[in-house]
């Protein structure tokens, strides 16, 4: 899988993208679900204090603006995004556990 480009992660067949967010002020994660110019924001209430959180959140928002679930594998993209956005020793964490798996491609 490729952690490469994790700042905007498309969902495919959509005009969505989803732009994974952590304030490392307010210490709180957040998803920015873009669909053309229009940015929704997801968790800007403070409610997501960890990566996973939002992913419990996510089909139900895209359901509200008639985009699908996301796979398993945006899923993934998509927490991945969240854990990179705060960085720090989460970020490598997640990698060395990820380098310990065959995922595939």
């Amino acid at each position: 899988m490729d952690f490469t480009q994790l700042a905007s992660i498309p969902v495919d067949g959509t005009d969505v993208t989803l732009r994974p967010v952590y304030d490392p002020v307010l210490r709180f994660f957040s998803v920015q679900i873009h669909q053309g110019g229009v940015i929704l924001p997801l968790g800007l209430d403070g409610s997501f204090i960890y990566a996973d959180e939002p992913l419990e959140a996510i089909d139900a928002a895209l359901a509200e603006v008639g985009v699908r679930e996301l796979t398993g594998e945006e899923a993934v993209l998509l927490y991945a995004g969240l854990v990179y956005a705060k960085g720090g020793p989460d970020w490598a964490i997640f990698t060395q556990e990820v380098s310990r798996f065959d995922l595939g491609d």
